[in-house]
């Protein structure tokens, strides 16, 4: 009877924790995809295509590790990303030969740190050099719109992303957005992308 208690115990914790795990992967985490992947999606939606976020890494880069455990892993920027953003991470030195409007871009042939792949010349076009962390935001036609250099933790993040994605760079200078965000436009951004789930 002993065994037979102790059996039905360790199926009824077994069967709880993987309830659990499984809750703890639906939480809102970053649906990342691949630079192609966003580019064809892109082209499939057309004129309902949203906005493509690349985040730019290499696997020595100290900041893109933190950019991922503090920034990415918030639930807000996570939703915010999911539901404006085709987001992509992007190998900086990784070996995906991505073909965009006709054009290919390919892997450096060299090995190891400062491999830089052909796309990081495209990404980083018309800024004052490169680095990592690049986070790059551009059309659902791949035309550049911003590129973001550096890490941001997820309240200096969150209005960068939101200025793009819901067109205020047309309108007004981010510092101006920036200083009103938190309270004329914050509360309902949030409340619409964690409705969104």
């Amino acid at each position: 009877m002993k065994k037979l208690s102790l059996m039905l115990a360790l199926v009824c914790m077994t069967l709880s924790a993987s309830s659990c795990f499984s809750q703890k992967e639906n939480t809102s985490k970053v649906q990342w995809m691949s630079v192609q992947e966003a580019v064809n999606q892109g082209q499939k939606d057309g004129k309902n295509a949203k906005l493509i976020f690349i985040d730019c890494y290499t696997s020595w880069c100290g900041w893109c590790k933190v950019l991922d455990s503090k920034s990415f892993s918030n639930d807000t920027i996570a939703a915010i990303l999911n539901y404006y953003y085709y987001p992509c991470k992007f190998d900086a030195e990784g070996k995906d030969v991505i073909t965009i409007g006709g054009e290919t871009y390919n892997p450096s042939s060299k090995e190891g740190r400062g491999a830089t792949h052909e796309l990081m010349k495209v990404i980083w076009e018309g800024q004052r050099g490169g680095g990592y962390p690049t986070m790059s935001i551009r059309g659902g036609d791949f035309r550049p719109v911003d590129c973001i250099m550096g890490f941001l933790g997820p309240d200096e993040l969150q209005p960068a992303l939101i200025y793009y994605a819901e067109g205020y760079n047309k309108e007004m200078s981010f510092e101006k957005f920036k200083s009103q965000y938190a309270e004329k436009y914050q509360k309902d951004v949030v409340k619409k992308v964690l409705n969104n789930k």
